[in-house]
């Protein structure tokens, strides 16, 4: 009779424990809408936005924390066994974790994204300042975010006795072990302490044109351990982060919106250089105004050849759109001078007689030899005089 009194006691308990996680679940909600509703009237009383951030960021971990609480609270009243009361206390924490974890991941990405925007608006056209903040933010983001997940795992694995227990074992007696994964992690630490000087230093930022391993292309994205390089063709070139402080690559954004590009040509020795100018500034203010950008345009004989002239066109525009720029000038420039096939490179083959310039008496002196040969007899000046 006892057996079945305590077997209907545990069946009780077993079913209030049911109804305390649905009742837990149901009023943490009802708590999470109200609490939300109360925070988004207080934040609009504040002109500052860090508390919309936190309400959006606790939606969620909140009800989870709630649920934690209400559950471990209820289950004193249910006078659960030892055994199973120490069973919801581990679930209750480490639903706790897994939700302070959570809060703080979202708060992260949601206030980096907050600064970006603000940043950008209050920049105007300031670029480089966008990006280079942009930089530090992803930067900054991932390794918050990395020892949230670290610290949170560590958190986990300590609520369990045989792991703690073999984690403290190791700690104490493997240090050999400890060496080894010292020198093993040496790679990632000098990686994250790369990553963190590269958000620092900004060599590169996120949206900068840069040739790097002979490629050309943009910085697409920027990791703790490695960097993409969108590639002109589309391609992903991913470059490790390390590559970027210890050798040299082309950064065409850093010193600002601006780069030179040249274009040569080789024209015949009649050309009309003023004409050929005059052309060069119509393309600019025609067909290129939409990627010149107005600072340089000149063109100048850069060399000489045998044959031909070397002709040097310099324009100015941004470095995303100077290699079409470069390709628009030089395709309409060979379109004007096949108009022109005069002005094209020619080899010419015919002979011109060369007169040398003798001075006046030698010269005079040679006009009376030529008159005397033609005055005499035989008309050649082996003839005798008389």
């Amino acid at each position: 009779m006892v057996i079945e009194k305590q077997q209907l006691f545990r069946f009780h308990q077993w079913l209030g424990l049911g109804l305390l996680l649905a009742v837990a679940w149901g009023l943490s909600r009802v708590l999470e809408t109200v609490g939300h509703r109360l925070g988004e009237r207080a934040a609009r009383l504040t002109a500052s936005g860090w508390d919309d951030q936190l309400l959006a960021a606790g939606r969620g971990p909140v009800r989870y924390a709630l649920v934690a609480v209400l559950v471990t609270a209820g289950s004193r009243l249910l006078a659960m066994p030892p055994p199973a009361q120490h069973l919801l206390d581990l679930g209750a924490r480490s639903l706790l974790l897994v939700a302070a974890a959570w809060f703080v991941l979202r708060f992260v990405r949601l206030s980096a994204h907050f600064i970006e925007e603000k940043v950008v608006s209050g920049a105007g056209a300031d670029v480089g300042r966008a990006r280079g903040l942009r930089t530090q933010l992803v930067v900054m983001r991932r390794i918050v975010e990395a020892a949230t997940y670290v610290i949170t795992a560590s958190l986990l694995l300590l609520q369990f006795e045989g792991v703690r227990n073999v984690g403290v074992s190791l700690l104490a007696s493997a240090g050999l072990a400890g060496l080894v994964i010292g020198l093993a992690a040496q790679k990632s630490i000098s990686t994250l302490l790369a990553g963190i000087q590269l958000s620092i230093t900004q060599p590169v930022r996120i949206g900068d044109t840069v040739i790097v391993e002979n490629e050309w292309g943009w910085i697409e994205e920027i990791t703790l351990t490695y960097v993409v390089v969108k590639v002109w063709d589309l391609r992903r070139l991913v470059v490790p982060m390390s590559h970027f402080l210890d050798k040299p690559f082309q950064n065409w954004s850093k010193g600002g919106d601006s780069m030179l590009g040249v274009v040569r040509l080789l024209v015949d020795f009649s050309t009309d250089l003023d004409a050929l100018r005059a052309e060069l500034r119509r393309i600019l203010d025609h067909e290129g105004k939409t990627l010149w950008n107005g600072k340089v345009a000149t063109m100048v004989v850069e060399d000489v050849l045998d044959r031909t002239l070397q002709v040097r066109v310099l324009v100015s525009g941004a470095p995303g759109v100077l290699f079409d720029l470069r390709a628009l000038v030089r395709e309409q420039l060979m379109r004007y001078l096949r108009e022109r096939p005069q002005w094209l490179p020619t080899t010419r083959t015919e002979s011109r007689a060369a007169v040398a310039a003798l001075p006046p008496k030698l010269e005079q002196a040679l006009e009376e030899s030529l008159q005397e040969q033609d005055e005499s007899p035989s008309g050649s000046s082996l003839a005798p005089k008389p």
